[in-house]
């Protein structure tokens, strides 16, 4: 993993934000893979992800259980076997900082110059790494970085890994991604 200069860096959130700006939707699957210190094996899951430009994104995992999340309109719809939930996520900075990550970080828009983390762009072959640092407190009692991984020929995300400040690990990666399909909304609504 090599650090680009200033000026290259520059270059590349330039050519993710334009990508970023063009896509509508995005449908793909994920898997993820949770390393928790206390844990001998890896915790591996599965799912389907749907994201619209609209602020709509649902994370469903189908193995090995069901679980949904989605944000919508300003709720998170939270689904967990019969249970369901709404929390609207204007009351709760929290919630809505991390509903925005996942959203942003989705898309690469969590690139573009805010408050909320400092960004260094790398190389590694034929990828492109962000590594986003928190600034604000309360992201870095959580996080201690995440890392937005692009196939630099698409300037997509195609993996996250989030390191919390224990060292515990989640590794999301995208597979099947298609863009600018229609997406069904009452797939961003949980019953």
């Amino acid at each position: 993993m090599q650090k680009v200069n200033g000026a290259q860096q520059a270059k590349m959130i330039s050519v993710i934000n334009t990508t970023a700006a063009s896509i509508k939707t995005i449908q793909s699957s994920f898997s993820q893979v949770k390393s928790v210190s206390f844990l001998n094996e890896n915790v591996k899951s599965y799912g389907r992800m749907y994201y619209s430009n609209q602020g709509k994104l649902r994370w469903e995992y189908t193995s090995p259980y069901r679980y949904t999340f989605a944000i919508n309109g300003g709720k998170v719809y939270i689904k967990s076997g019969a249970k369901s939930q709404v929390i609207d996520i204007r009351t709760s900075r929290l919630f809505n900082s991390i509903a925005q990550i996942m959203i942003n970080s989705i898309t690469g828009k969590s690139l573009k110059a805010n408050g909320d983390f400092n960004t260094q762009m790398y190389v590694d072959g034929n990828e492109w790494i962000a590594v986003l640092t928190p600034k604000k407190a309360q992201m870095k009692k959580m996080f201690r970085t995440v890392q937005l991984h692009f196939n630099s020929r698409h300037s997509m995300v195609s993996q996250v890994v989030m390191t919390e400040t224990s060292g515990d690990s989640t590794v999301i990666t995208l597979s099947g991604v298609k863009t600018n399909e229609n997406i069904p909304d009452q797939i961003f609504f949980v019953k």
